[in-house]
């Protein structure tokens, strides 16, 4: 374990930094994990699933969440050492109890669980139950795409979404990953929440002291459209496409806290509001192209399509359509070479976890 001084002093001198090497910037990641007893090799694989989003360009996500991931940890709502136990009846499908540890770790866990089920039965679904913030959804869905195979992840979260006629936000902005592999390219990788934004958005928003949000984002308490990010905060988000998003947002609460048996998004938070285990869900769903048409066939297919969207007739003076995910690969190439920009986001989480560390230290 680091000395907590030491361990303080490099998040500040990173925060006051211009750019940071995406492997040192996980690497900080990781020892902050260990700092308050992850196991190093689950501190790796939190630390690399928090970065995923940074280095895809997201500065809603990814790293600005440590301080939601320490202080879960420092307060113990979010278990360093949960004893992870799974439920199976059927050969490709399972229950994974994360016993109130770190979503990274936990659903990383059940995203490789159905790509094993997948290889060997044509799919694999593992749902997990008991867990916390997991990240990017894009994240598990991709790692599966880079071995061949088709990967959806899902999450519940905290009230958000209010269904539709209602203005009383019970669906989280539960969002939705999905990953394609293409024969010798990039996947094409959607990673979207079924609200119209991210609630940290408009918290973001908040935050940086911006008076007005767009219009379409979010209700008031009383169900009234909103664009004051203050208000807004207090109300609900509106979903995608209206009573269509309020569909996805439940569908997704279904596949996550149905099939795990878990805590529906109504009654779940972020362990920092109520000082305890959050109760989120996931789901993970991870289809073999070998056992439906066959790889072969599958990959022709997926060229023809992609063949033509490219070859789209694009809107006059705009670029040619683009595939989802496309930026953010763009994105991951360039931070290779140049480094993550430090953004007043990830300066602020790293700031922050920093105080966390030395205000702990002091009242040890």
């Amino acid at each position: 374990m680091q000395d907590s001084t030491a361990l303080a002093a490099k998040l500040r001198q990173t925060a006051a930094a211009d750019k940071i090497a995406p492997a040192d910037l996980a690497r900080l990641a990781s020892d902050v994990f260990v700092h308050y007893g992850v196991p190093q090799g689950d501190a790796d694989i939190a630390a690399e699933v928090a970065l995923w989003a940074q280095l895809h360009g997201s500065d809603s996500h990814g790293i600005v969440h440590l301080p939601l991931y320490t202080r879960g940890l420092l307060d113990g709502t979010i278990k360093s050492k949960p004893a992870f136990s799974t439920h199976q009846t059927m050969p490709c499908c399972a229950v994974l109890d994360a016993d109130h540890g770190l979503g990274l770790v936990a659903s990383r866990r059940a995203l490789d669980m159905a790509i094993g089920f997948a290889k060997t039965h044509g799919l694999g679904a593992v749902a997990v139950r008991n867990s916390s913030h997991f990240g990017a959804a894009g994240y598990y869905a991709e790692r599966a795409a880079e071995q061949g195979l088709i990967g959806l992840s899902f999450s519940n979260a905290q009230p958000a979404i209010a269904p539709t006629g209602s203005r009383e936000g019970l669906l989280g902005t539960n969002p939705i990953g999905a990953a394609f592999p293409l024969p010798n390219a990039d996947p094409i990788v959607a990673d979207m929440a079924t609200a119209t934004v991210a609630r940290s958005r408009i918290r973001h928003a908040l935050a940086a002291g911006q008076t007005a949000i767009p219009e379409g984002w979010a209700l008031d308490p009383d169900g009234r459209p909103t664009t004051d990010p203050a208000v807004a905060v207090k109300g609900s988000i509106l979903p995608i496409g209206g009573p269509k998003g309020y569909a996805l947002a439940l569908m997704v609460e279904i596949f996550c806290s149905a099939l795990s048996d878990g805590e529906p998004g109504f009654q779940v938070t972020y362990e920092n509001v109520v000082k305890r285990p959050s109760n989120i869900c996931q789901f993970f769903l991870v289809l073999n192209p070998e056992g439906f048409a066959g790889k072969q066939a599958y990959d022709a297919r997926m060229s023809h399509i992609v063949d033509v969207i490219g070859k789209a007739k694009p809107i006059e003076g705009a670029p040619p359509p683009r595939l989802p995910g496309a930026r953010g690969h763009a994105v991951k190439r360039k931070i290779a070479a140049d480094g993550i920009a430090l953004f007043d986001n990830l300066r602020a989480a790293l700031k922050n976890v920093a105080g966390m560390i030395e205000s702990h230290t002091q009242t040890a």
